[in-house]
């Protein structure tokens, strides 16, 4: 999940790159033998990244499914990265999954028998079963990831048929409604608008759009909800502060209805082609 809080504008940032080259030379030798690639996805790959406001999203790709040993020693990695860049601490997001996870997922495996770890804004390091919510991601990175060690990300990760990431991305669609109920600062909430917005010119156009190029989409195709939307995005890009008490009542309608109405989309297509 993507951070919401800006660091403060009198604070000296460490530029992204900075960060990411202290990561790779950090992790290498810490994770040698197992480390087969490790990948930059997200924002700033695909545009629109903020450097106050963006969290760094990035995949590694091990040799084997996590355990808590190696928890012990990633925790230790993260701890003292955000040591030495603290204005990016709770900014980096870092899933760690096996060759063979993404492999089995891939080509249709049971996600039961992998568990993938990760860290991200608001949530500490934990492992997690590798299910096929995480194709998303995966695929993502296979397409468009940035190698900081390791192969090019298509040469190392396996192709995932599009039919299975629409399937994994509908289930995220499926799921949001309830995830939303969660969400009660102003950054949480406009980071569902803004994803459900991404999912839903995804699905309806098949490009992986930044959050602000979705956004802009998205309030021509739904303008009754222009106005919230405009309002995630200003506070999203323009660095809103956490006291905005934000929307929560109509955050949840609008997720809520974006997601009825994908899924309701997608059932007519369905039994369209069956017809």
């Amino acid at each position: 999940m993507a951070g919401w809080r800006a660091a403060a504008q009198d604070d000296l940032v460490a530029p992204a790159e900075m960060v990411l080259s202290d990561l790779r030379d950090a992790w290498s030798p810490a994770l040698a033998g197992e480390l087969l690639g490790l990948y930059v996805h997200g924002s700033l790959v695909a545009g629109d990244f903020a450097e106050d406001r963006s969290d760094l999203d990035l995949l590694a790709v091990l040799d084997s499914d996590p355990d808590e040993n190696l928890l012990a020693v990633l925790a230790g990695l993260h701890t003292d990265l955000d040591r030495r860049h603290p204005q990016w601490a709770g900014r980096i997001e870092v899933e760690y999954v096996s060759l063979a996870a993404a492999r089995d997922a891939a080509h249709g495996g049971t996600s039961r028998d992998h568990v993938v770890a990760r860290v991200s804004p608001g949530e500490v390091l934990h492992l997690l079963p590798a299910t096929t919510h995480r194709l998303v991601t995966w695929s993502a990175v296979h397409d468009h990831g940035r190698s900081l060690l390791g192969p090019p990300a298509d040469i190392l990760l396996p192709a995932v048929d599009p039919d299975r990431v629409r399937s994994a991305l509908l289930d995220h669609v499926r799921d949001w409604p309830a995830w939303v109920t969660q969400m009660n600062t102003s950054g949480a909430q406009s980071y569902a608008v803004l994803t459900l917005c991404r999912a839903f010119q995804r699905l309806q156009n098949g490009q992986q759009l930044s959050k602000r190029q979705a956004a802009d989409k998205t309030i021509t195709a739904r303008p009754r909800w222009a106005h919230l939307i405009i309002w995630a995005r200003d506070w999203w890009y323009d660095s809103g502060p956490d006291t905005d008490p934000g929307s929560a009542d109509d955050v949840r309608a609008f997720v809520t209805e974006l997601s009825a109405t994908i899924l309701a989309s997608e059932r007519a297509t369905h039994i369209g082609l069956t017809r």
